[in-house]
């Protein structure tokens, strides 16, 4: 009878011990992802105060753009412009990772 009750300890002490190794495991898991969240926020933090920029500038090229009288430098600001706009689509496509 002692016997078939160390049997049930011996089985329960090893299911305790695996259940710790896999909660010590989600643990670490939990940490790294944690750190992986908090660098992509910053990271889409960084990307939005870029998009704030760069639609600032693109806004004071295109009033620059109103302005300008040549039909050279609107090929310029053409040019200045489409550069931008890649830009920002860059910086959603890092929005979107």
């Amino acid at each position: 009878m002692a016997n078939k009750y160390e049997e049930l300890i011996y089985a329960f002490e090893k299911k305790l011990r695996k259940l710790i190794t896999k909660y010590k495991s989600l643990q670490e898991q939990n940490a790294v992802l944690t750190v992986e969240l908090e660098r992509k926020q910053t990271d889409l933090m960084e990307a939005h105060k870029e998009i704030l920029e760069l639609r600032k500038n693109y806004d004071h090229l295109r009033m620059a753009n109103n302005l300008s009288g040549s039909d050279a430098e609107k090929a310029e600001s053409q040019k200045q412009i489409a550069k931008m706009v890649r830009e920002i689509d860059k910086c959603i496509a890092l929005l979107d990772e």
